[in-house]
């Protein structure tokens, strides 16, 4: 009679004694996160990304709220804010919304833990109050500052988030595999007597998807060319 052992689970990669520590953590957690999602992250999961038990994570952070406060912190201080001297408002907030627009398409996971919890971040605040000043100093009135911010902040999340969403499509992370083909081919197979118009700008179309930040910043300056006083 032959005994089989029982399938063993994969042993977990400890980290040395001692070693672990907030910043460790947040590392981990930074790139648990931009890997699987925030659907994915748990502490249990953070625990494994870490290679140690669970009660190592919680004798530094009491909770996953705490955890995603201390992401969004480190998340949001990546944001640069631009030197109030030598460049214009306008410049300043085409700076300013570069920065964000690359936080979160670097980031996109930082997006849900931003609007899953209380605004008491400094570097969000910050952000926000940086550009309702420079859209008061080009000459906007204050109602028209918070409508402008508004959509500025609006276009500049939702181009990065439509950005890592190509990205995760053209690598195959997700279903449309092969999209920038299947583009051209659905575009190419369109009556050009019902769309002349897509039709005949297929290169450009495909040409201006590729452009990544470059695209960003041409309907950026578009925006603002209609939002500001000349």
């Amino acid at each position: 009679m032959t005994v089989t052992e029982p399938a063993r689970s994969p042993r977990r990669r400890r980290v040395p004694r001692n070693t672990l520590n907030p910043d460790r953590i947040l590392d981990a957690a930074v790139a648990l996160l931009d890997r699987d999602g925030p659907e994915a992250f748990t502490m249990r999961a953070l625990a494994n990304e870490l290679g140690v038990g669970t009660m190592a994570v919680y004798s530094h952070f009491r909770n996953k709220d705490e955890i995603n406060d201390a992401v969004n912190e480190r998340l949001l201080s990546e944001i640069e804010l631009p030197a109030p001297a030598g460049s214009t408002p306008r410049e300043q907030i085409t700076e300013l919304c570069r920065s964000v627009y690359r936080l979160f398409s670097e980031h996109p996971a930082a997006l849900p833990l931003l609007t899953s919890r209380p605004m008491r971040v400094d570097e969000a605040i910050a952000v926000i109050d940086r550009q309702l000043g420079l859209l008061l100093a080009a000459g906007l009135s204050p109602a028209d500052a918070a409508r402008a911010q508004t959509a500025i902040m609006h276009y500049t999340v939702g181009a990065a988030l439509w950005a890592v969403r190509r990205r995760q499509a053209e690598s195959g992370e997700c279903e449309g595999h092969g999209v920038r083909e299947k583009f051209r081919e659905r575009l190419s197979d369109l009556p050009p007597d019902r769309y002349p118009s897509l039709r005949g700008l297929v290169p450009e179309l495909l040409a201006a998807q590729d452009t990544g930040i470059a695209q960003f910043e041409h309907g950026l300056n578009g925006l603002l060319s209609g939002l500001l006083p000349p």
